[in-house]
């Protein structure tokens, strides 16, 4: 069992680390972070006072303070520093599935996909970004739901929300998984959610233009998802790159909260109503696949949220958002995320051809997910029909289970 185990996590941490100490520069997000760090150590204690540089619920600006706080004492640099978190949440991610696996929930290769994905090792290890960690208090939070530990698993799902907002999407499905009374219900709402609120009841005080500024209306980024394609389309066509944020796309920004949003919700009601028999797990997959198949403005790290879920039961959708997802990723950073992937900006022969592929791998993961989120509720149609089917085949004098 240990090599089972060790082997995957070895192994994520041997191309993560190599990826992190490649990547050690001060760019892109992680030169937002340290923005950040030195506004809180030197300026205030809010990070929501600084403008569109702070968009999270308010922990990890304690890993930022302290990333910078450790390396302004000569321990590390900044960018490996605020790495670290990220790092640990990806190879407790993989011991997770290699648990996982070992219970025989999941695929016995999960652990090892997600080990070499090259989504992970980008968003994580090169970008920075920490969506590892929101997403491993939520596989926490399904798999303590499957050991029927409710409250464990309301609590891990506080800490998702409390790390990133996102894994909220997931409430519904965890709190009445099982056919849950309302009672049962909402005590999991309470418990998943005080946490997070109390965390921003100082923030709320001081401050509360800056808190709804920075962090409820925030609305995402044109990089990838439908706009980020029409974006592109349109620098392929004129030349012009627009710009990315949702300022300047009220009317997609709007639409694909009302697409997502309805869709989220007939998700819901059709878990509850029995329409599809989905497993919570599966419902929150279903719903993330819905989110980046109908939310028009995604940030890079997005395409990271479905692999924990996905990968437990892999197959062809997953192969193919996993080769889509990458070439969109590393067309991205190359071309609008320079310093990323290399020291400087690609020279202008490259420019193009990096724009194109961040065009197409954008468009492919779109097409991807579609397809991943058609093969997951197909598969709960399925389950649907084959319980209908045996309940109607079963005698009437067999006692029900």
């Amino acid at each position: 069992m240990k090599g089972s185990l060790l082997g995957p996590v070895l192994l994520a941490l041997a191309l993560r680390l190599t990826a992190v100490l490649a990547c050690d520069r001060v760019v892109g997000d992680v030169a937002r972070y340290e923005r950040v760090a030195r506004h809180l150590l030197d300026v205030s204690w809010n990070p929501y006072e600084t403008r569109h540089l702070y968009p999270y619920p308010p922990p990890w600006a304690a890993a930022e303070a302290g990333a910078l706080w450790l390396a302004r004492r000569g321990v590390g640099s900044f960018p490996l520093n605020v790495r670290t978190p990220v790092l640990a949440a990806d190879l407790m991610l993989v011991a997770l599935l290699a648990a996982v696996a070992r219970s025989g929930r999941a695929s016995p290769i999960a652990p090892w996909l997600y080990a070499v994905h090259p989504v992970s090792v980008l968003v994580g290890a090169a970008h920075g970004q920490f969506d590892a960690i929101p997403l491993l208090f939520l596989l926490l939070a399904i798999e303590a739901l499957a050991r029927e530990r409710r409250d464990a698993s309301a609590l891990a799902l506080a800490a998702a929300i409390a790390a990133k907002s996102f894994p909220v999407l997931a409430l519904p499905f965890l709190a009445l998984e099982g056919r849950a009374s309302p009672r049962s219900a909402a005590r999991y709402a309470l418990i998943a959610l005080a946490p997070g609120a109390l965390c921003l009841v100082p923030f709320l005080a001081a401050d509360p233009e800056a808190l709804r500024r920075e962090l409820f209306s925030y609305g995402g980024i044109a990089d990838f998802g439908w706009t980020g394609v029409l974006r592109g389309a349109s620098w392929l066509a004129t030349g012009v790159l627009p710009r990315s944020e949702a300022r300047f796309w009220p009317a997609a920004a709007a639409v694909s909260r009302l697409a997502f949003v309805g869709a989220w919700a007939a998700l819901v009601y059709a878990s509850r109503a029995g329409r599809w028999r989905l497993s919570a797990e599966r419902a929150v997959l279903a719903t993330l696949l819905a989110f980046s198949t109908l939310y028009g403005l995604q940030s890079a790290q997005y395409l990271l949220w479905p692999l924990p879920l996905g990968l437990r039961r892999p197959g062809r959708e997953a192969a193919l958002h996993a080769v889509a997802a990458t070439a969109g990723l590393v067309g991205f950073y190359l071309f609008l995320a320079p310093g990323v992937l290399r020291p400087g900006p690609l020279e202008e022969g490259a420019v193009r051809w990096a724009g194109s592929l961040w065009l197409a791998g954008a468009l492919a993961t779109l097409a991807a997910s579609l397809a991943w989120l058609v093969a997951v509720l197909r598969d709960g149609g399925e389950n649907r029909l084959r319980a209908a089917t045996d309940a109607s085949e079963r005698p009437s004098n067999s006692p029900s289970r």
